[in-house]
């Protein structure tokens, strides 16, 4: 079984708050039960590696980016 999994956002693009955790990298909303590891987004400063484990609201976030629609094969419009 493979899951799959968008990549967060960069660490430029986070909030203070979703950058500490506190935030979803999402939508934005206070994180409360049932959040979830949405990966780890990369940055740096020079030689500073700021790369930080965010997380989203759950499944459901309204603004979390979906899976984008795959086509078949030999389809032809």
């Amino acid at each position: 079984m493979t899951s799959w999994k968008r990549k967060p956002p960069r660490v430029a693009d986070l909030t203070r708050a979703q950058y500490s955790g506190w935030d979803c990298c999402w939508c934005g909303k206070r994180l409360t039960h049932g959040a979830r590891s949405a990966g780890r987004a990369q940055g740096s400063s020079g030689a500073y590696d700021l790369s930080v484990e965010v997380y989203e609201c759950g499944r459901r976030c309204p603004a979390r980016p979906r899976r984008p629609t795959s086509s078949r094969t030999g389809d032809t419009p």
